[in-house]
């Protein structure tokens, strides 16, 4: 069986990326390849809607992140950082090890941080340099609301407003200038159903303004450089030149009306699993806010649930992270993933789940009306 992708990343790819993925590479310095180069860094602004540079780094979302750490926030400097999963404490992680003193705002696992929290904490622990949020935290399913927090920030502080976006762009809202933030990251492995190995990187005026007086310690995340290479419609270093081409291909075919379709898109999923879940009599962990990853508690007699899955159905879900690791399941909604996809999982569960009996064949068939408008989408046609 072919395997079905429901991990939270790395993500199902269109076909049709997948054979522009095999083509031959061309020359990076090539005027080919600025020609491919310069309509991605377009588009990106577009989307991130943002008058600045929204540069292309090949690396994780990691290094997206360690790039903008290492670019604003200079050793010694004070970060405030939301903890309240896995990936907020990788941020906090990366900015430990950049040397900056760290502020943790400890938030339990499931939750999201409020905007009252984020005002007291800068209030005591000012002068801040910056602050780090995560959007969508992917262990927790908990979704952070960004644009209020970074309006409670700007109340208070000067200090640069991050956001780690790498399973929120694409999924929900995050205009950049709207909002006032300062940095938001992305990666190719979410939304953007593309291969793990980019990340893309905005940084508003200000920020901008900052990396080019500062230079900082590393040659590789250096966004000084990055920044005048993009100027040119280059990258800094040798990129990874057949995921910038398969980029431009998903931002032309897939992404030519924006963000919005997808929003809604990855709203329906989440909701449709979810209710299916609740049907099968399973509980949502925390917040369960984000649209990108459902996270289901698993009691003691269910957590061979995403080993069965696979071995039975060839599907793949994601375990719990650390505290977490053994007692969820994490289903990503990410990815060239259709309506029929969805019902798929969801007959799957209700075959692996005794509890659910007859209730099966009544959630399926509601879950086909709730998802008929992408039975048939177009980013899972071959």
């Amino acid at each position: 069986m072919r395997p079905r992708l429901f991990t939270p990343g790395p993500v199902p790819v269109p076909d049709d990326v997948l054979r522009v993925l095999s083509e031959q590479v061309v020359p990076h310095r090539s005027e080919l390849f600025r020609q491919i180069l310069e309509p991605v860094h377009r588009r990106l602004q577009q989307l991130w809607e943002t008058s600045g540079p929204v540069v292309v780094l090949t690396c994780s979302g990691t290094g997206g992140i360690e790039a903008v750490v290492r670019n604003l926030c200079p050793p010694g400097s004070r970060v405030v950082v939301a903890t309240g999963g896995r990936f907020g404490e990788h941020c906090a992680q990366i900015a430990e090890r950049a040397g900056t003193e760290v502020v943790r705002v400890e938030v339990p696992w499931g939750e999201a941080v409020s905007a009252e929290q984020l005002q007291e904490v800068l209030r005591r622990h000012a002068p801040v340099q910056a602050v780090w949020l995560v959007y969508s935290e992917t262990s927790t399913g908990a979704l952070t609301d960004v644009e209020r927090c970074a309006a409670a920030i700007r109340e208070v502080s000067e200090a640069f407003i991050c956001i780690d976006a790498v399973t929120a762009i694409g999924v929900h809202p995050c205009p950049m200038e709207a909002w006032g933030l300062d940095a938001v990251v992305t990666a190719s492995q979410k939304a953007l159903m593309l291969p793990p190995g980019l990340a893309c990187v905005g940084l508003s005026p200000r920020a901008w303004e900052f990396v080019q007086r500062h230079t900082p310690a590393t040659r590789y995340f250096d966004l000084q450089v990055a920044y005048e290479r993009w100027q040119e419609g280059q990258t800094a270093w040798t990129p990874a030149v057949s995921l910038v081409r398969a980029l431009a291909y998903v931002l032309e075919r897939y992404f030519a009306a924006g963000f919005a379709p997808h929003w809604e898109r990855h709203r329906q999923y989440a909701r449709t699993v979810r209710r299916a879940l609740e049907a099968f009599g399973f509980s949502l962990f925390g917040q369960a806010g984000s649209h990108a990853v459902t996270v289901v508690e698993l009691p003691q007699e269910y957590r061979q649930l995403p080993h069965l899955l696979r071995e039975r159905f060839a599907i793949w879900v994601a375990d719990g992270q650390g505290p977490l690791a053994g007692r969820v399941m994490r289903i990503g909604h990410m990815g060239a993933i259709g309506g029929t996809d969805i019902v798929t999982l969801i007959a799957a569960l209700g075959s692996l789940v005794p509890a659910a009996g007859a209730s099966v064949q009544e959630v399926l068939q509601q879950a086909m009306v709730e998802l008929q408008p992408w039975a048939t989408w177009a980013g899972v046609s071959s």
